[in-house]
């Protein structure tokens, strides 16, 4: 959730999660509300800072949800926060060998993230993602999924409350530059390329 002051670091106070150690296999899995299914997959923990903790994919990782089994084309770094409603997963679009990936940085609004164990953590997953493209422009998708899902799922209004209030505080933040959507997700990602590069 923003903080007191607005700004989209967690709650002063609250406890921390668990800490993987680096190097620690990760499995991170997300529902949809009413406990069904969205994606699973692995990911090395790489730091953990006042903002959260983050998560490495080197480029070749295995990405598994309903009807779709996907290997990543490029390295990446997500951020789970400690209380913040979002993940955020900074892109080495650079080295995309294919040249179709549009986003840099792509951010999905869910629920709080919960540490199960330090090699687990689950959240919800609540439809709309902020993204920041590769030619510099934000944008955020999936309000017309936000309205099925609604519907079919039953979400109550404070969960809808919750994802729009977080989209468009990303989406700000996003376009300021402020942290950690400045420098830091891809300082965090060149890290972890030179920790982890095989």
């Amino acid at each position: 959730m923003p903080s007191r002051d607005g700004g989209l670091i967690g709650t002063p106070g609250s406890a921390p999660p668990p800490e993987p150690a680096p190097g620690t296999l990760v499995r991170q899995v997300t529902t949809k509300y009413g406990g069904h299914p969205h994606w699973e997959f692995d990911t090395i923990a790489h730091a953990r800072d006042e903002v959260g903790t983050w998560l490495y994919m080197p480029a070749g990782s295995r990405m598994v949800r309903p009807a779709r089994d996907v290997r990543t084309v490029v390295d990446s770094i997500t951020l789970v926060p400690h209380t913040d409603p979002y993940v955020a997963t900074f892109h080495a679009v650079e080295n995309d060998p294919t040249r179709r990936l549009r986003w840099r940085l792509y951010v999905d609004m869910t629920t709080p993230a919960r540490w199960e164990a330090p090699d687990l953590v689950t959240m919800l997953d609540l439809d709309l993602d902020v993204v920041l493209t590769i030619d510099g422009q934000v944008e955020t998708l999936d309000a017309d999924e936000l309205t099925e899902h609604r519907l079919t799922y039953g979400y109550p209004d404070d969960l809808v409350t919750l994802a729009e209030r977080s989209a468009h505080d990303v989406a700000d933040a996003v376009v300021r530059r402020h942290e950690p959507f400045g420098e830091l997700g891809w300082t965090r990602l060149r890290e972890a390329q030179g920790a982890f590069s095989r």
